[in-house]
């Protein structure tokens, strides 16, 4: 076993009152064992010879017989030199797994032996000198063992909470312990789980000692004060806090503070208890008791500051019973709630002081209260109150303030929070709040998503259903789509379904990062938030940190290596194909794919924009209002022309070439029935008529009905496929039933001749020129439109001219460029006099800064217009009719194309596609949660900040994810997860609406769940083209820059920076190549690089950092730039300096944090903490001597040690010894606080 020597030479040599039993035994052992070399040997340097103590016996099997004095202390059993007691330890019997027996053997001197018999093979023989003496060393010995200590502290606890539970409350000793939330009324329970993070206490106390006693080796004590809380005599003691602890000082200032609050179920009229510990051993937390007194909470809040004396309740070595052995310092001040519109704090009076009532309790003293001393005030009171410790010179008051966070609890539940008070060097206080909450987004925000992509799915399942029934191999290609489209909307409506059903706590476990069952939720998603405020400096502010873990599939396995990897396997099978091939058809397959989806994406995205001006149109034409009508006409023709801009004709013309010679062309049978119930449907839904020819053996909807019976008759689980969920979509039947029944469905019927292309082309430029005609004839004025000038202004260059050039080049781009440049063009000429232009649902009232600023009158009807009283709503419907029903009908051409190019795709690549497609989206929704929830907290948790709300909706904010993932084994295939995962954030669109209980933009987007009461951003889009509404509140949302120029609308900057920091780090910067980590660095910080050239054009004011006595500009982003450019090239292992300056700039650009590792408990703990103090040092002037200080406190008592009792229910980082050793200095944890096993 490894052990150290100087830790049981000190253990062996305390005072007598130290050991559970000590006295002299007879110790047998061999003459040629272990101890008699250590003990009687001495090797000189220029000779072997050995020197043997006269009653050595020689011989090799010889044993010898010596008295010593033996001391047992727990399971270590010492034995000195001699049978003094003074004398050196000499060895040592570690009591495990043995049993306790008289010796059997005939004894080779007189005495009483007995033996202790090891289940390892070994034994020790030992002996008394009278029969008493071995019975009652052979009792001490048997309940030695750590095992029976285990045993009999268990049964301690069991009759504390035995003798707890016949007062009026049950409390769990666990509970009490650990400090877990308690919600019965009445009941006192221990500090840091708060209901409001603002609520005012009592009163809040910084606490020191001095003058505490040394040990009998004049060693200073390993001091630490636990408070506990009663709320009269005679109740039970609750443990409330503790403090930090502090090593080897006499004279201890702790760091942390205890506030002590109502809603913990404390009073004034409680009582509180200040207990001192000296820790003996941090690892196992063994301690002992100093002293304690204790205090009235009333008495406290009428003084500043007071220093009692410590009553020793057990003998102490250099003292005697319940005498004095130090002095307990307390600092009190009482914090306001801070008021809406307040500005910084200002100094005020004290009030005046009141007598101190003082108790001093006395072991065994149950009955009377204790003696009352009358404490005079400190002459400090009667002026300026200086709440200040007993190390600092005195100086003018400072009302503190408590943070006002209204809408904290409406985000965030279970907030946890930790109180300190940290020194400056300006010879002032820092007063910190530490919080730690859940994020109610987890669980509730990436149903959206996956409702979002069941639907997609479903409209890919339509889309190939909708080709009807092809020549074969087309058809069996056709089948296996199917069967993935199917599956895929079975597993996410399952992974939905679990969301909905979940009740538990607001985050994922990160022991539970394995199971599948809630894979789209982010792994221990915590808000981090710091409120520091120096008093000398006049500051104040809010930080935060979004904590949690790598955004990765955990439960899918790492066989392939990752997003990242698996994408470029994937783009291997284009380059395979190109080099295979003697034509580029085959390679430009995958962007033929890539192109029709787009298309798709971009006339979905177009149609909305252009359905929601008609709607606009009609409300104008219904209340016979002239003005400002023929703008949104103008603006329906310029997204018209960009409407058939987006389609390439050739690709089409190919798609339909392949259908008419692939099809199978059906006689339509008489009607025939299908019955549903095998789909999952009860037996009283109506049966479908269908007339496709679904009875035919081949056909999609016959296909689409038996994968569904197979899939029902192997779960033995018919309704499995049913869906009860809100907002579920459309199920199965509905799926059949949207072709069948709408006439304007937006996609072919199985039977359906596609409609020619030059067709759908006329009628949507006809549609455009009869509603502008009718406009006219209604209103006077028209747009100013052709119909030559309605055709495509840059069509796209045809897939057929790339192939033949060779080009890779993909033309998704230039109608996008197309479709910002017109918005913008139209928007700008629309809003010209009556601002900019809002889409506005038709129910809705249209205010005046849509049709104008006189809209709400009626204007003189034209000469040019019909006198006659009918209704101008009749009058546009029908153009306004066959304008969408044209829409439609290029809209299912353009779905028509892209499954074809879809089935035609290679079935590996297209299996590899979808494996891709569930890893992505499962990565993908964990991150944007995440970005969700940092945003939402910004907005809605803090006070509107304009610079803030400035840079947000003119470049959008940016977003720094930290990762410390090691770029080696799984943690490298979790490192391209969430490459990828963050980079699909970049084309996430924003929108910042109001929280006034309105709808969106679109109403059918948006309907209010009663089950939430907190406002739920709303997703819409597609995979490629999402839009995320986000609803703030009515002060934010006054600040925002409404004008033309400006957009509510935004998008982030993501910076993704990742350094190894562990054990398996030095491993992989040896021996393995760390180039991807390094090129994915370098990437991000030019994406940064970028981001600051953008933010200098805003031309924000300067801002001033007052942590010095004179006030100096904030650090130089360009020069820290700089530095992390050099940084990034020094190729230092293990360079954390990487992620100390990026995460400065950040916070310098008003920038977003998020921090990972492999679970966000262990190594996510120390970066936060860490970034939190290096906040207090260069913000808020932390005196350098406290760095080390408060870092070790936040990570022994903040906090981060309830997130990994929260995760693996122990109060322990997942680190051994070696790991820790491992860390960079700076990410170290304080001794005591790692060692469990679980991660």
């Amino acid at each position: 076993m490894r052990y150290n020597t100087e830790d049981l030479v000190t253990l062996a040599s305390q005072s007598s009152s130290k050991y559970d039993k000590e006295g002299i035994l007879v110790l047998r052992e061999k003459s040629d064992g272990f101890f008699r070399r250590s003990e009687g040997s001495k090797r000189s340097n220029k000779s072997s010879k050995m020197k043997r103590d006269s009653f050595s016996c020689v011989g090799p099997n010889t044993s010898v017989s010596s008295e010593r004095w033996f001391r047992l202390s727990g399971n270590l059993l010492f034995y000195l030199k001699t049978r003094d007691h003074w004398s050196e330890p000499m060895g040592l019997i570690v009591l495990e797994n043995y049993t306790v027996k008289i010796d059997p053997r005939p004894p080779t001197t007189t005495g009483f032996h007995f033996v202790i018999e090891f289940e390892s093979g070994g034994y020790q023989c030992l002996g008394t000198s009278s029969e008493s003496e071995r019975s009652s060393w052979m009792e001490s010995l048997k309940h030695a063992s750590f095992s029976s200590i285990r045993a009999k502290l268990t049964s301690l606890k069991l009759q504390i909470q035995s003798k707890l539970s016949m007062g009026a409350h049950s409390i769990v000793v666990a509970d009490l312990e650990e400090g877990t939330p308690i919600d019965e009324p009445g009941l006192i329970k221990a500090s840091g789980y708060v209901k409001d993070v603002s609520e005012s206490p009592l009163c809040e106390i910084s606490i020191s000692c001095d003058n505490l006693l040394c040990d009998s080796h004049g060693r200073a004590p390993n001091v630490k004060c636990v408070v506990h809380v009663r709320n009269g005599p005679g109740q039970n003691w609750i443990k409330y806090g503790s403090t930090e602890l502090i090593e080897r000082s006499s004279n201890p200032i702790f760091l942390t503070t205890m506030s002590f609050r109502e809603s913990d179920g404390v009073c004034e009229q409680s009582d509180a208890r200040f207990t001192i510990f000296n820790v003996r051993e941090r690892m196992t937390g063994t301690q002992t008791m100093i002293g304690h007194l204790i205090v009235s909470l009333g008495s406290l809040k009428n003084i500043d500051r007071i220093r009692l004396p410590i009553s020793s309740s057990s003998p102490h070595p250099g003292s005697t019973p319940h005498s004095h052995v130090g002095f307990l310092s307390i600092v009190v001040w009482n914090l306001e709630r801070e008021e809406r519109g307040s500005t910084e704090s200002t100094p005020c009076r004290a009030t005046a002081s009141q007598p101190t009532h003082i108790r001093r309790h006395h072991e065994g003293d149950e009955k009377t209260v204790g003696d009352m001393i009358h404490i005079q005030p400190s002459p400090s009171s009667h002026g300026f109150s200086h709440r200040r410790t007993q190390s600092l010179p005195p100086r003018l008051g400072y009302k503190l303030k408590i943070p006002l966070q209204n809408n904290f609890g409406i985000l965030y539940s279970q907030p946890f929070m930790q109180t300190y008070r940290f020194h400056s060097g300006l010879g002032g206080d820092i007063f910190v709040h530490e919080i730690m909450a859940e994020s109610k987004f987890s669980f509730l925000f990436p149903q959206q998503l996956l409702s979002l992509w069941i639907a997609e799915e479903k409209e890919l399942l339509q889309e190939m259903i909708g080709l009807g029934e092809l020549r074969e191999p087309w058809h069996t290609k056709q089948v296996k789509l199917l069967e993935r489209h199917l599956w895929l909307i079975n597993v996410y409506t399952q992974a939905r379904n679990n969301l909905f059903h979940y009740k538990g706590t607001d985050f994922k476990l990160s022991s539970t990062k394995f199971d599948s069952t809630y894979e789209f939720v982010p792994l221990n998603l915590h808000l981090q938030r710091m409120w520091a405020q120096n008093e000398s400096l006049h500051k104040n502010g809010f930080h935060d940190i979004i904590t949690t873990g790598a955004y990765t599939a955990t439960s899918q396995g790492f066989q392939q290596g990752g997003l990242g990897r698996m994408l470029n396997s994937y783009k291997q099978f284009d380059s395979n194909e190109k080099t295979n091939l003697k034509t580029h058809s085959a390679w430009y397959l995958a962007n033929k794919v890539n192109m029709t989806y787009e298309s798709v994406q971009g006339i979905k995205r177009l149609r909305k924009e252009i359905v929601e001006r008609m709607q606009v149109i009609m409300k104008l034409a219904k209340e016979r209002k002239t003005h400002g009508l023929h703008r949104f006409v103008e603006d329906i023709y310029h997204r018209c022309r960009l409407l058939l801009s987006i389609c390439d004709q050739s690709l089409i013309e190919e798609a339909f070439d392949f259908l008419e010679h692939q099809k199978v062309t059906l006689s339509i049978p008489t009607s025939t029935s299908v019955d549903f119930d095998a789909l999952g449907r009860s037996s009283d839904a109506p049966r479908l008529i269908i007339d496709e020819g679904i009875d035919t053996p081949n056909s999609p909807l016959r296909s689409v009905v038996e994968l569904f019976k197979k899939r029902a008759e192997a779960s033995k689980e018919v309704s499995s496929s049913e869906d009860h969920t809100p907002d579920s979509g459309l199920g199965i039947e509905d799926v059949v039933k949207s072709f069948l029944d709408s006439p304007s469905s937006n996609y072919y019927r199985p039977s359906e001749e596609p409609e020619p292309w030059d067709l759908t082309q006329l009628n949507i430029e006809a549609s455009v020129i009869s509603l502008n005609s009718k406009v006219i004839s209604l209103a006077g004025q028209g747009a100013n439109i052709s119909f030559s000038s309605l055709r495509p202004i840059q069509r796209a260059q045809s897939v057929k001219t790339q192939l033949n050039s060779g080009s890779p080049k993909v033309i998704s781009d230039s109608w996008r460029k197309s479709l910002r440049e017109e918005s913008s063009s139209s928007t700008t000429t629309s809003g010209s006099k009556g601002g900019k232009l809002s889409l506005v649902p038709l129910n809705l009232n249209i205010p005046s800064s849509v049709a104008g600023p006189d809209t709400t009158k009626s204007f003189p009807v034209p000469s040019t217009v019909s006198k006659n009283g009918e209704d101008w709503g009749e009058e546009l419907r029908a153009s306004l009719k066959k304008l969408r029903l044209a829409m439609d009908g290029l809209l299912k051409t353009s779905r028509l194309a892209h499954s074809i190019f879809r089935l035609q795709e290679n079935a590996e690549k297209s299996q590899l596609g979808y494996v891709i497609k569930y890893r992505r989206d499962v990565c993908f929704s964990q991150a944007l949660t995440c970005l969700v929830t940092a945003l939402m907290g910004r907005l809605w948790c803090r006070k509107p900040d304009p610079s803030f709300l400035y840079v947000m909706t003119r470049q959008g904010p940016l977003v720094t994810f930290h990762s410390y993932l090691t770029y080696l084994s799984d943690e490298a295939s979790m490192f391209w997860d969430m490459k990828v995962a963050i980079e699909d954030l970049k084309s996430v669109e924003f929108v910042l609406t109001l929280q006034s209980g309105r709808r969106g933009e679109d109403e059918t987007d948006f309907e209010p769940n009663p089950r939430l009461p907190f406002p739920l951003p709303k997703v819409s889009g597609s995979r490629s083209n999402l839009k995320i509404l986000l609803p703030v509140p009515d002060g934010v949302f006054a600040m925002l820059p409404m004008g033309s120029s400006r957009s509510t609308s935004f998008v982030v900057t993501p910076v993704f920076l990742n350094i190894g920091i562990n054990e398996n780090a030095s491993y992989a910067e040896r021996f393995k190549s760390m180039e991807s980590q390094e090129k994915s660095n370098h990437d991000n910080y030019s994406r940064l690089l970028d981001y600051h050239r953008q933010y200098q054009s805003l031309s924000l004011p300067i801002k001033y950092n007052n942590s010095k006595r004179n006030s100096t500009p904030e650090p130089n982003v360009p020069r820290l730039l700089d530095m992390l450019h050099e940084e990034l090239l020094a190729k230092k292992k293990k360079n954390v300096e990487i992620i100390h300056l990026s995460a400065t700039i950040t916070r310098l650009m008003m920038g977003l944090r998020l921090t990972s590792c492999k679970s966000g408990k262990d190594r996510t703990a120390m970066a936060a903490t860490l970034e939190q103090v290096q906040i207090l040092s260069q913000d808020y002037d932390l005196a350098e001597h406290e760095f080390q200080l408060a870092l070790d406190a936040m990570r022994s008592e903040g906090t981060r040690r309830e997130n990994t009792l929260k995760n693996i229910g122990q109060r322990k980082y997942a680190f051994n010894s070696l790991q820790v050793f491992a860390l960079p200095k700076v990410y170290r944890p304080p001794p005591g606080t790692f060692g469990a096993t679980t991660t």
